[in-house]
């Protein structure tokens, strides 16, 4: 059963596009002349997500300080989110993006939506999101099998938070007994709120709840669900960018107990033409300012060099100027992999 919420498409802005592309061009010229493409190009562009969500203040942020503390000029452009900046930076229209540890298999391997393999290597992480799904406390569901025969949002089909609770779901035998909502974050929980939803995606960054879900707290006492161990290995054995994290009541009171939770990692992607000497400078450029950039919102609360890379996913290519600004700092894992230069 499938059940639409919103309707609204979410078109890309005309105006960013074209800017997009006359900035694509002016790269392309200054490579074919012979120059450094993105050492002379007007903007180095980063795509973050909607207005107004934590990727789009992340982005935002980082831009900032990388025109304030490199010689690199940036502009940020709000898209749709982590899967279609993966298709811009495949397009050569941005140079770094906002991304997932769960979109990184899907778009490395041209798994659908994209039609060819995506070639771009990893910064550095910075912000870790739990996510267990969340229902009201005096419902009869006490666990994730009880979830089979209900109705369950995670916003809009194609997005990433939809993708991985299909993923859990099969891993827990449920998947063909979900009775799908769809709609944007603030219609399914306002959907959730009087009862019309069953059971909504939780969102924890770094830790700290939605504020979307601390408004429902207002009016209503509200329950996370723990998936099974087994089904978490499962999943993560499915797609290597989910991974498994704790939500403590330190971090949320109206736990009695920590629970561990599915995760997912922001991730700064870049494409494969950003030099290993561009990398090097954004990296130590976001890192070194860390504190800086931890003033411009509660997204950015869990940025440190040491999370930085721990978070990185060994499965897919690290820029090697950021690599080698890990090596120079003592934090590189060797179990991760260095782009060719």
């Amino acid at each position: 059963m499938k059940q639409r919420l919103d309707e609204k498409s979410n078109s890309t802005n005309l105006g960013r596009r074209r800017f997009m592309a006359q900035a694509g061009s002016a790269v392309g010229l200054l490579a074919a002349s012979g120059g450094s493409a993105l050492a002379q190009a007007p903007q180095i562009r980063w795509g973050s997500a909607n207005l107004g969500s934590s990727g789009y203040v992340i982005l935002e942020a980082m831009s900032h300080i990388s025109n304030k503390y490199t010689e690199t000029k940036s502009s940020v452009f709000a898209t749709t989110g982590t899967l279609e900046n993966f298709s811009l930076m495949r397009s050569d229209e941005l140079e770094f993006s906002h991304t997932t540890s769960f979109d990184w298999m899907v778009a490395t391997r041209g798994d659908k939506p994209f039609t060819a393999p995506v070639r771009a290597n990893q910064m550095f992480a910075y912000v870790q999101w739990l996510v267990p799904p969340l229902v009201n406390a005096n419902s009869d569901i006490k666990t994730v099998a009880d979830l089979a025969g209900r109705s369950y949002s995670a916003s809009k089909p194609a997005g990433g938070s939809t993708q991985l609770s299909r993923i859990l779901f099969q891993e827990a035998g449920i998947l063909d007994d979900i009775k799908w909502v769809y709609g944007s974050f603030s219609d399914i929980y306002d959907s959730f709120s009087v009862g019309n939803i069953d059971c909504v995606y939780g969102v924890f960054t770094n830790g700290t709840p939605l504020g979307l879900i601390t408004q429902l707290e207002l009016t209503m006492e509200l329950r996370a669900l723990e998936y099974p161990q087994a089904v978490l290995d499962a999943a993560m054995k499915t797609n290597p960018g989910i991974q498994v994290g704790q939500l403590t009541p330190n971090d949320w009171p109206t736990l009695d107990r920590p629970i561990r939770t599915p995760a997912m990692t922001g991730i700064l992607g870049a494409d494969d033409r950003v030099s290993a000497e561009t990398g090097y400078d954004i990296t130590k450029a976001v890192l070194e300012n860390a504190e800086e950039l931890k003033q411009y919102g509660l997204p950015l609360a869990g940025v440190n060099p040491q999370d930085a890379v721990r978070n990185l996913l060994p499965a897919y290519p690290v820029n090697a100027g950021a690599a080698q600004y890990f090596k120079e700092l003592g934090i590189w894992r060797e179990e991760l992999t260095i782009a060719a230069t």
